[in-house]
């Protein structure tokens, strides 16, 4: 990551935290310069192993390192760049942050999530608002049909980031809640409109951040009903076979031997009673 100053204080001084970086006079830059000796795409710094290369885009007025015009070559902390007419110094974040840890211009970053704005990274400086909306005038500016010409303000205070929604149709929401006005914190998930952005901030790596997660209270755990000892009580009629009590083998053996008994008795009597008639 380095931090481009402008010599003349022309503009506010930006960060290089993406792999490819753009340079030049169009709107569609990471860095807009506009100056009538600034190509639409003047440059482009892109990151090569753990480097920063610069490398000029075929520039009518050139692209030059410390008054040297330059194809392709690395970049270093102290280097002046040249960019037709226009001056840019190269700072060493790490450097600025050994001198004043408070030092606010380490920026936040809004890093897009959605497949919209693949890959996008936009800086927020501590000197300004930043302003998301649809429109041109806006800072950050996205073409989203259902998003407010100004939709929402982030602005740096302290060591804290402030949004603020500026009264847009569909809202604003931070971590999934509709808001006013809120205060950020690192990993937080902002959405406007379909468009999501992770918030990383100062000296965090953006590739180590995650959403933050948004639980507002742990539930509590399913009391289970302790097992009862006492004996089921079936709910069935008195008909069924489940309530209805069967006779034992020794009480049907025991009725059967009454009745065998009785009729042989009365078969007995009416043989003595057949001899006395005849």
């Amino acid at each position: 990551m380095l931090k481009l100053h402008f010599k003349d204080n022309r503009q506010s001084a930006c960060w290089v935290t993406e792999k490819l970086y753009c340079i030049g006079s169009s709107s569609d830059n990471q860095l807009v310069i506009n100056d009538p000796s600034v190509d639409s795409l003047h440059a482009k710094i892109f990151a090569e192993d753990e480097k920063y290369v610069l490398k000029d885009n075929n520039s009518a007025q050139g692209c030059f390192i410390n008054g040297q015009r330059i194809t392709q070559k690395e970049i270093l902390p102290g280097d002046i760049l040249r960019f037709g007419a226009i001056e840019l110094i190269v700072l060493d974040p790490r450097k600025l942050h050994e001198q004043d840890d408070s030092d606010q211009s380490v920026p936040w970053r809004l890093v897009s999530d959605s497949s919209w704005l693949p890959g996008k990274t936009f800086i927020i400086m501590p000197d300004r608002a930043v302003i998301i909306g649809r429109t041109d005038q806006c800072d950050i500016t996205i073409p989203g049909t259902h998003l407010s010409r100004r939709h929402t303000e982030l602005r740096i205070q302290g060591s804290k980031l402030l949004v603020k929604d500026l009264g847009s149709s569909n809202g604003t929401f931070l971590n999934d809640k509709s808001i006013s006005e809120a205060t950020a914190e690192n990993g937080d998930r902002l959405r406007v409109d379909v468009y999501t952005f992770r918030l990383v901030a100062p000296d965090m790596d953006v590739h180590k951040t995650r959403i933050r997660a948004t639980i507002e209270s742990i539930s509590k755990p399913v009391e289970r009903k302790q097992a009862s000892n006492e004996p089921k009580r079936w709910k069935t009629r008195p008909t069924s076979p489940g309530n209805r009590s069967e006779p034992t083998y020794e009480e049907s053996t025991s009725g059967n031997w009454k009745w065998v008994l009785l009729g042989v008795g009365l078969l007995v009597l009416a043989v003595i009673a057949a001899k006395f008639l005849w």
